[in-house]
């Protein structure tokens, strides 16, 4: 029977046990043995105080994030502690550094530490010697461990072999992934709800939640997974592993030199160019939410052409005959432009005009304008993209020179960058290519606006609105500038 951490009096004999729900499986570790066996030891010096339990039982020795470790560090503190026992030195920790720590503080409070397993006692220079030198041969052992995993899994997803569990959309038969074509479904409608009919994540996931639609964890879907599945490159094909750090609690996201990424390696749910224009649009800056849900059609888009700021929506006129305005923020908030307010009804007006008349005069002469604005807010993204495909070539390189990969392995990622600085060369030679049918796609965009302003509810207008128009300035009177986005 264990027993937990009771009430304490005078410096007592603590006796510390742990077991990971791992551990037990696998060796069989058993809290009511490690007592025993400590209780034995302290009989055997002759101690005679009544020994003080704590017991952590499922936790692994990772971090110092324990319970019980916790109440008897507090205890420790507290003056309550003359020794501490364990059966072995990765009861307490299996990282030098933190047991180094923990012997420290140990000895600044006058407490021995002792491993009964290991034989030896921290109140004495041999036994803190022998602590030093085990737990450096011990670390080093799970390093070269660690080390070997690392190189084998390395190997594996450079190879197009999925280590995780599968993502929504597909199953994983022999470690390598097949499309699931019931949720593939909904990936691509996820795809097009948000690219071409510019539905947001909140927006889609009550969707699919009122469809009844379930996630893989039959939870129901949210923001954030909305969002995952709308950023995940697998669905164009692409493996990515190693991102995250999994070792830390907060789980952060790693240099993306350390990523093992592989093109081409997956069954494609999703083209990469429409990937790609999600992954544009994703990385926009977005209209905040509540401008996405304003009752009024320029919410969120209109800004004033005398001071560049937004212009936002308020009220005019007598109060038997109020009547909506745009106003600039900077006039309204600060002071600071001289812009006037516009009656909003007429601004809208001017704006559904203005859209019409470039739907029945729009020509090829505007699409050399448009992919020009386009390619040079695309440049940057590209220079990061380039960036970040020699920087894993460059982590290749220090791979093979370690002896982690093979020379094929690293001639395959020389490969890729080559065929991808070459893909992007070719693009940014041909901005000309398939004029005719961006027209047309431009030219229909603007007309299902047009119809979705006169036959939809203003939000999903709105929405309609985002997928070509990324903003309208507006100078003067009929003034407006009609800023288009075609990425």
């Amino acid at each position: 029977m264990i027993q937990q951490h009771n009430e304490i009096t005078e410096r007592s004999i603590a006796l510390y046990c742990r077991v990971s729900t791992d551990e037990q499986a696998r060796e069989g570790v058993s809290l009511d043995e490690q007592q025993e066996r400590l209780k034995a030891y302290c009989r055997a010096m002759g101690w005679t105080e009544y020994p003080i339990v704590f017991v952590d039982d499922g936790y692994s020795a990772k971090d110092l994030e324990r319970p019980q470790l916790k109440r008897l560090l507090e205890d420790i503190d507290a003056g309550k502690i003359s020794k501490i026992l364990v059966t072995k030195l990765d009861r307490l920790s299996r990282r030098l550094l933190h047991l180094l720590e923990l012997i420290e503080s140990f000895h600044q409070k006058n407490v021995s530490f002792i491993s009964i397993s290991e034989a030896f006692d921290t109140n004495t220079p041999a036994g803190r010697l022998t602590l030093q030198v085990l737990g450096a041969v011990a670390e080093f052992e799970r390093e070269r461990i660690r080390e070997r995993v690392f190189e084998n899994m390395f190997h594996a997803a450079s190879h197009g072999k999925w280590l995780t569990q599968s993502p929504y959309g597909y199953r994983l038969e022999n470690k390598e992934l097949v499309i699931h074509e019931p949720e593939a479904k909904v990936v691509r409608r996820v795809y097009d709800w948000y690219l071409n009919e510019g539905i947001g994540y909140y927006s889609i996931a009550k969707q699919l939640n009122e469809e009844n639609v379930p996630s893989r964890q039959k939870k129901e879907w949210s923001i954030r997974s909305i969002k995952l599945m709308l950023t995940n490159p697998v669905y164009k094909g692409t493996l990515v592993w190693n991102r995250i750090d999994s070792s830390k609690s907060k789980r952060p996201e790693k240099d993306d030199k350390e990523w093992v990424i592989v093109d081409d390696a997956l069954p494609v749910i999703i083209e990469k160019g429409t990937w790609e224009k999600v992954q544009n649009k994703v990385n926009k800056k977005q209209m905040a939410p509540r401008a996405q849900t304003s009752p009024h059609l320029l919410g969120g888009l209109l800004k004033c052409g005398n001071c560049g700021s937004g212009m936002s929506i308020g009220w005019s006129g007598s109060e038997k005959r109020r009547y909506r305005v745009y106003r600039c923020s900077a006039n309204k908030n600060k002071g600071t432009c001289t812009s006037k307010q516009y009656k909003a009804d007429e601004v809208e007006s001017w704006f559904k005009k203005g859209l019409l008349h470039l739907s029945n005069s729009f020509s090829s002469e505007m699409i050399p304008h448009l992919i020009q604005k386009s390619m040079a807010e695309d440049q940057s993204s590209i220079e990061q993209k380039i960036r970040s495909a020699k920087n894993r070539y460059k982590r290749k390189v220090e791979a093979y020179t370690a002896g982690l990969i093979e020379l094929v392995d690293l001639n395959e990622e020389k490969g890729r960058m080559e065929k991808f600085l070459e893909e992007v060369k070719n693009e940014a030679q041909r901005p000309e290519v398939h004029m005719g049918e961006l027209q047309k796609l431009v030219t229909k965009k603007i007309k299902n606006v047009i119809d979705a302003i006169e036959a939809l509810p203003v939000p999903e207008a709105k929405s309609l609105i985002k997928t070509i128009v990324e903003k309208v300035i507006l100078k003067g009177e009929k003034n407006l500038e009609i800023v288009f986005d075609i990425r």
